[in-house]
């Protein structure tokens, strides 16, 4: 449609208009009592005037239901991990301790009770995806909103997967950061979780590329000093890259066809904000968990939330509320070995946990440069960057000296 168009056809709409009410000025001077017919002559719009009216109607209605190219973002429900979903404990541990033989003493969900503090994870909701794309109405009211964020859809979402590759990759992700969380949490509380290692695959361009083959099972690392690392446990591989700088040449002892194969690999650069170097290898882990956990918590999906479900098993495992009375949010990913690692949508997150009442959260540090400028007002936020100091965090928060922990500033 022209520019013009529109212009030219409410013109001549105008026109008639005030021509109709100026032929109906007269009418009244002459004929003081109108008849019934005639009062409604005098207010029926002409038909070109219904068809523009109509045509505007539809048109507006068509531009604002059109596919917009962008993702919304806005903060998500937020949830208290030592508390309950729906009626039932969200996470549930049970099982036997197998060096005492005793039943593994696991503190009661805490939701319940009054001045008991909170450990939330939080969540992004998103609208605009693969299954409904974003449209006007929605974008301009995302455009205005302070606490949400307009995301280029390509950005966000390869041009061409589905809704349901969306949702099982997610959901993959998710289940992901749950098991390593349990592994996480469990080894920092002194349990043993033995655990095989393969390889799924190498990175592309990395020197472990054309030597190492998928389903190999990692036996050991021996460094750069000659010290045999054995991997027995999944915590071990990422322990030992993260102390040695990339470009290290290490020694991958792998067992291949029933066949011990030993594979020289030169390490790779971690992700920024992260300790040490990488193997260049993707890697599966099967781990041997001595304790029953669940995690019950259904339709959030992301690896987002590790730290947290790690920081709710350690309080179920420990006496008393690993929060005292305060209400602490938080975000960031957790590897095998405790490492807490950058995430995505924090500012949105941010205004999540302080819509649902938290007064501290805990970030990863990796994210301090989204999170300066970006803080609630309220809201106190604290650098963490292993599962340790985040732990230590919450004690001090509880502890009513959460003041003197490290900040994003």
């Amino acid at each position: 449609m022209g520019d013009n168009d529109p212009v030219s056809i409410d013109e001549q709409q105008d026109h008639s208009l005030l021509t109709g009410e100026l032929e109906d000025a007269t009418v009244r001077s002459e004929n003081t009592a109108d008849t019934p017919s005639q009062r409604v002559k005098k207010w029926m719009p002409s038909r070109p005037t219904i068809a523009a009216i109509a045509g505007g109607v539809i048109l507006g209605v068509t531009l604002f239901a059109l596919p917009m190219p962008y993702v919304l973002e806005s903060p998500g429900p937020t949830f208290n991990v030592v508390g309950s979903y729906r009626g039932t404990d969200l996470i549930t541990i049970s099982g036997t301790d197998p060096d005492s033989g005793q039943s593994v003493a696991v503190e009661p969900s805490t939701e319940s009770e009054d001045g008991v503090g909170q450990l939330r994870m939080v969540t992004v909701s998103q609208r605009g995806g693969p299954s409904a794309r974003l449209n006007l109405a929605e974008l301009i009211m995302g455009y205005f909103d302070s606490k949400s964020v307009l995301v280029p859809y390509d950005e966000a979402y390869p041009s061409d997967v589905s809704q349901e590759e969306v949702d099982q990759a997610q959901s993959a992700m998710m289940s992901n950061s749950q098991s390593t969380a349990e592994v996480a949490a469990l080894e920092s509380l002194g349990w043993d979780v033995p655990a095989s290692v393969r390889v799924v695959q190498a990175v592309k361009g990395t020197n472990a590329e054309g030597s190492v083959q998928s389903g190999d099972l990692l036996v050991s690392l021996t460094d750069a000093q000659g010290v045999v690392h054995p991997i027995d446990r999944a915590s071990t591989v990422f322990a030992v890259v993260k102390t040695i700088p990339a470009g290290t040449t290490l020694t991958v002892t792998v067992e291949r066809n029933g066949e011990q194969v030993d594979i020289p690999i030169t390490t790779v650069a971690a992700p920024e904000g992260q300790q040490g170097s990488r193997l260049g290898v993707y890697l599966s882990v099967e781990a041997t968990f001595p304790l029953d956990i669940q995690f019950n918590l259904k339709d959030v999906g992301g690896p987002s939330a590790g730290m947290m479900f790690a920081l709710g098993i350690i309080d179920r495992m420990t006496p008393g509320a690993l929060a005292g009375t305060e209400s602490i949010a938080g975000t960031g990913t957790v590897s095998y070995d405790g490492e807490v690692g950058a995430i995505g949508g924090i500012v949105q997150k941010m205004w999540g946990a302080k819509r649902d009442g938290a007064s501290w959260f805990l970030a990863p540090s990796s994210n301090c440069d989204e999170v300066v400028g970006n803080v609630p007002e309220g809201l106190s936020v604290v650098s963490v960057s292993t599962l340790s100091e985040a732990r230590s965090a919450v004690e001090t928060i509880a502890a009513g000296q959460g003041d003197t922990l490290p900040t994003c500033e």
